[in-house]
């Protein structure tokens, strides 16, 4: 049986720093709080412990109205221990572990969530970290028989950092870090303006950065050198179609999408349908804006009363380059349709694609006032050493 799992929210501090209680800051359409409940609940971890202290009726109102339970903690102001100490009191009965999130690190993605669910799942550890550019990160999954080492008599000095550490230096074998693809386990709101950066990184939470992007190349979903290399030609290929078309037509479009999901967009190659594959493990992770795109690579719903988007740049892209060289869209094609020539169904469903190639193809000739030879002659040099 999968293990029940729970999740403790320390929402009790008085955020001195940020001058403003930062559990009913707004973020997005939700409160800071609200966004953390979330995270949990779209993982499906029901029970949920939001443990309150200055200002609790107003930070309990929100937990309890949101579907968690709330553990107050009248001593808050003696130390983030005590409301941890609170918290893990009213964990559910029967639960095997716990998520520790404080309430000012909101933006982990769920991704992260079910990476340590799915490690902790077999069973080898009772500390698990998220761990990102060679660095632990919140939130610990922690196994629920700690909680009575946590509950003991004596808090030790430097609070559950230092037991936890304590209990790695003489069982090393019960902790495991677990890569994950999300920078945010490292980024808290402390300040005015860590709030006003985390507003904005927020509007791109569903976008791996490029660092992202490698965590899951290497680690989570491997792909041979090949495949990298073809997906840096057409990422090269999408920025330069991207901005040529940002340079004369003005558009608000955003090449850095443009660059990761033309990265990314063969990353599930050899399963079936493996645009629609790759789109599922990049949701997964809580990218969905770039799993749009990649799901579209492969065949895309556009027609020429359509404006061109970074879906159908990236398709186009796509269709430019071949291993790691550019080429012209007919010998893209041409080559596929010798290869299928026996076979009326794939040559139709090729043929399809290759006109709609074109049709994308003059569009965003049209829109950046370029033929598409002179444009892809700067993703060359892009993609040069």
């Amino acid at each position: 049986m999968a293990p029940r799992l729970s999740a403790l929210i320390l929402a009790a501090g008085f955020s001195s720093r940020m001058g403003e209680l930062k559990a009913l800051l707004p973020l997005g359409q939700r409160t800071v709080l609200e966004h953390c409940l979330a995270l949990f609940q779209d993982c499906g971890i029901e029970d949920l412990v939001v443990v309150t202290g200055h200002r609790a009726d107003e930070v309990g109102a929100i937990a309890e109205q949101a579907g968690a339970r709330v553990a107050p903690n009248p001593d808050f102001a003696s130390g983030m221990y005590s409301s941890i100490r609170a918290g893990v009191r009213r964990i559910a009965e029967g639960s095997n572990g716990f998520f520790l999130l404080p309430v000012d690190i909101p933006l982990v993605r769920r991704g992260t969530i079910r990476l340590l669910h799915q490690s902790f799942t077999e069973g080898k550890a009772h500390i698990l970290y998220p761990a990102f550019a060679d660095r632990r990160g919140h939130p610990p999954l922690l196994a629920t028989n700690l909680i009575p080492i946590i509950n003991g008599r004596h808090q030790p000095e430097g609070g559950l950092r230092t037991l936890l550490a304590q209990i790695e230096a003489e069982q090393p074998e019960q902790v495991r870090e677990i890569q994950v693809a999300d920078s945010n386990i490292h980024f808290d709101m402390d300040t005015r303006e860590d709030y006003i950066s985390g507003c904005l990184r927020l509007n791109r939470c569903d976008i791996p950065t490029m660092a992202e992007c490698e965590v899951i190349l290497e680690h989570l979903h491997p792909m041979p050198e090949k495949g990298r290399a073809h997906g840096r030609m057409v990422a090269e290929v999408a920025v330069a179609l991207c901005e040529a078309t940002i340079r004369q037509s003005g558009r608000e479009l955003d090449p850095e999408l443009c660059r990761v999901c033309g990265w990314l967009h063969d990353i599930a190659k050899g399963h079936p349908r493996h645009e629609e594959e790759g789109a599922r493990w990049l949701r997964a992770l809580g990218f969905d804006r770039a799993a749009d795109i990649i799901a579209a690579h492969r065949d895309v719903d556009w027609t020429p009363a359509m404006a061109i988007s970074e879906r159908e740049i990236v398709h186009l892209a796509d269709k430019l380059v071949r291993g790691s060289r550019i080429v012209c869209i007919g010998e893209r094609f041409e080559e596929k349709l010798t290869l299928y020539q026996n076979d009326p169904e794939a040559v139709h469903a090729i043929r399809g694609r290759y006109d709609q190639a074109l049709r994308i193809a003059a569009a965003v000739e049209t829109e950046a006032g370029q033929p598409l030879e002179v444009i892809t002659e700067m993703a060359v040099a892009g993609c040069k050493p």
